[in-house]
């Protein structure tokens, strides 16, 4: 399975409009969007128009976000298969959902979206000191999912391995530049956004 990795579009059309040319371009099977659209309307309008399947979970700028189109599911601390994996998408604060949503499912199949990053993972901040969670790190360490998909932290965005989870930081504002995740094998190519 291909997945195109994203987060914080931060009301920038044209890394949403990129990110569906790559979609498109490389043929993918999913978008996963780790959040933060800045505006309830742009939020919208950008996942009424895509034509991909889309897993998506608020990021600390989104009060709300809609939409009737099929093709996109908003998660909210909950689970969802799609062609023999598992989507499991949490808001923040809700972590030990984790835990229990993905109780019975095969680690290889499972895919994590939060908005945050675990801490120590790709969470670097400008400042010099880690801004991940403490409490995500230790869930995602027990639960193992194959891929991880976050965002929240810019200047940190990158694909790393850890434990046998690839995790992706995909926010796309200061670098950007795209991952497409293949599964099962977790080979990672990254774009030009």
């Amino acid at each position: 399975m291909k997945i195109l990795c994203a987060a914080d579009y931060h009301r920038e059309k044209d890394l949403a409009d990129n990110v569906e040319k790559l979609a498109r371009k490389e043929r993918v099977d999913v978008i996963v969007n780790a959040g933060d659209f800045l505006s309830e309307d742009f939020a919208k309008k950008i996942l009424d128009k895509t034509k991909f399947k889309t897993f998506v979970v608020r990021g600390n700028w989104d009060h709300e976000l809609k939409t009737k189109n099929r093709n996109v599911k908003i998660l909210e601390n909950e689970i969802v298969e799609y062609k023999g994996y598992y989507f499991l998408g949490v808001d923040w604060g809700y972590y030990s959902k984790i835990h229990e949503l993905s109780k019975g499912k095969d680690p290889k199949k499972l895919v994590l979206i939060t908005h945050d990053p675990p801490y120590d993972i790709l969470d670097m901040s400008y400042f010099g000191s880690n801004a991940g969670v403490m409490e995500l790190r230790e869930v995602t360490e027990k639960v193992k999912p194959i891929l991880h998909v976050f965002g929240h932290i810019h200047e940190s965005a990158g694909v790393m391995k850890h434990k046998g989870t690839l995790f992706v930081n995909a926010a796309l504002p200061e670098f950007r530049k795209a991952a497409i995740v293949d599964l099962p094998s977790q080979k990672v190519d990254v774009f030009d956004i």
